[in-house]
C-alpha cells in the first residue's frame, strides 16, 4: 500500500515537472516574441514596446526557476566528481546522499522564505512600474521551482538509500569484496 502511494506521488511530481517545463518553454517563446517585437518596433516604427525589458527579465526568471525540478530529475545539473570517482561505491553513494540532503535543506529554506515574500507581494498589491502587471505571479515562481526541486531531491534520496548497504551499481544480495 505504501509503495502504491509513493509511486503515485512520484508520478504526480514528474507530471508537475513536465507541466512546469511546458510553461517555461511557453515563457521562453513569449520572451523571444517580446524581444523581437521590441526591436522591430524600435527600429522600424520608432516605437518600442513599453516594459519589454522588465517583462523579459521576469519571464527569464520564470524559465530558469520552473525548470529546476525537471533538470534535477534528468540529472542535468552540473556535478564535479573529480575526487568522488576515486572513492569506493559506498562512499560515493554516501557523498551523493549528503549532497541531496544539503539540496533539500537549502532549497527548502529558499522555498519557505520566497513563499513569505510572494505572500507579502500579494498582500501589498505590488505592480511593475512601467506597465500595470502584478508582481505576485512572478514572485511565486521561486517557491514553486524550489519546492519541486526539493520534492525531486527527496525522491532521489529515497531511491539511493538502499545503495548505502550494497554499494552503487551492485545488485541486491551481492556483497562488497575487499580489494
Amino acid at each position: 500500500m505504501q509503495m502504491k502511494i509513493a509511486k503515485a506521488l512520484e508520478t504526480g511530481i514528474r507530471k508537475t515537472e513536465n507541466v512546469l517545463l511546458f510553461i517555461a518553454v511557453g515563457m521562453l517563446l513569449l520572451m523571444m516574441f517580446l524581444g523581437a517585437g521590441d526591436v522591430i518596433g524600435r527600429y522600424l516604427f520608432n516605437s518600442p514596446i513599453k516594459g519589454a525589458m522588465e517583462g523579459s527579465q521576469l519571464l527569464m526568471a520564470g524559465v530558469a526557476l520552473l525548470c529546476l525540478g525537471y533538470v534535477q530529475a534528468i540529472k542535468g545539473h552540473i556535478s564535479v566528481d573529480i575526487l568522488t570517482t576515486r572513492y569506493p561505491p559506498r562512499v560515493q553513494t554516501i557523498v551523493g546522499l549528503a549532497g541531496l540532503a544539503l539540496t533539500i535543506v537549502i532549497f527548502g529554506l529558499i522555498a519557505w522564505q520566497s513563499a513569505l515574500i510572494a505572500a507579502e507581494t500579494l498582500e501589498q498589491h505590488r505592480m511593475l512600474e512601467n506597465i500595470t502587471l502584478p508582481l505576485f505571479p512572478f514572485k511565486l515562481m521561486v517557491p514553486i521551482g524550489a519546492s519541486i526541486l526539493c520534492l525531486e531531491s527527496i525522491i532521489q534520496f529515497i531511491h539511493r538509500l538502499p545503495e548505502t548497504k550494497r554499494g552503487r551499481g551492485q545488485k541486491m544480495g551481492e556483497e562488497l569484496t575487499a580489494g
